[in-house]
Parts: structure tokens; sequence; C-alpha cells
């Protein structure tokens, strides 16, 4: 009897595990406004499959930005949230078709993931800075690049 329950107990086992859908880590979005540039500010950039990192660790950033930007952008970072658990500091640099750069430093206080930033675009040798305030969350639902 004893071998008949360890049976059917493993093979229970081994069918939610094969029927158990894949566990994926969520995309990450951050909003970043800033309603007094001079063409306003109002972007949100997708990390895809980012989690903020525990206190004293860092996490690459790789991802896009899924609305107020060029299409066919890509972006590269990396977010470290400061060893006390406070805050978390983002450094994402944005490439865009026309060959313009920008780069952006955020820092969100935790765990209400809201702060500010401040975005230098580089455009034809000419550079300019603008600061917004910016907050995060995990997206929803998946976010996928625009075309």
């Amino acid at each position: 009897m004893t071998k008949r329950i360890t049976l059917s107990v493993v093979l229970a086992t081994a069918v939610m595990l094969i029927g158990a859908p894949k566990a994926q880590a969520a995309d990450y979005c951050i909003h970043g406004v800033d309603v007094l540039a001079p063409l306003g500010i109002n972007v949100t950039y997708v990390g895809k499959g980012f989690k903020l990192p525990k206190a004293d660790q860092c996490q690459d950033w790789s991802g896009f930005c899924s609305f107020g930007c060029s299409p066919d952008n890509v972006q590269t970072g990396t977010a470290c949230t400061a060893s006390d658990g406070s805050h978390v500091s983002f450094v994402i640099t944005t490439a865009y078709l026309a060959s313009n750069r920008e780069w952006d430093w955020i820092r969100l206080d935790l765990p209400a993931e809201t702060g500010s930033g401040n975005t230098n675009h580089l455009s034809g040798g000419i550079g300019d800075t603008h600061f917004y305030t910016a907050s995060g969350e995990t997206c929803s639902p998946k976010t996928v690049p625009v075309p």
C-alpha cells in the first residue's frame, strides 16, 4: 500500500511539473515626465525581464523606449540598489536609428519607486540636458517594442 501511495505522489508531482508554465521575469517600466521642458518629456522605458536588484547589488538593463521616443531604439544600462536598500540608481543609454544617443540617470526611492532623473541627448554634435520626475513599476501587460 505504501508503494502505491508513493508512486501516486510521484506521478502527480510529475504531471504538475510538466504541465506548469515556466516562470518568466516580468518587464519593468520607468515613466519619466517633465512638462516644463521645451518640448516636454513624457517617456516610458521598458527593461525586458528586469527585476529591481536587492540591496548592495546591481542588475543589467536591456530594453527599449516604448513611448515618447523614436522607433527602432535599443537600451542598455545598469541599475544598482544602495547598500541600505533606500534607493536604486539607473544609468541607461538609448541608441536611435538616426545615430543619436541619449543617456539617462534615474534615481528611484524605495520602496515607493518614485524619484527623478535627467536625460542628456546628443544629436548632430549638440547636446542638451533635461530633468524630470520618474516612477517605476512592473509593466502590465508584458510590453513589446514598437516596430
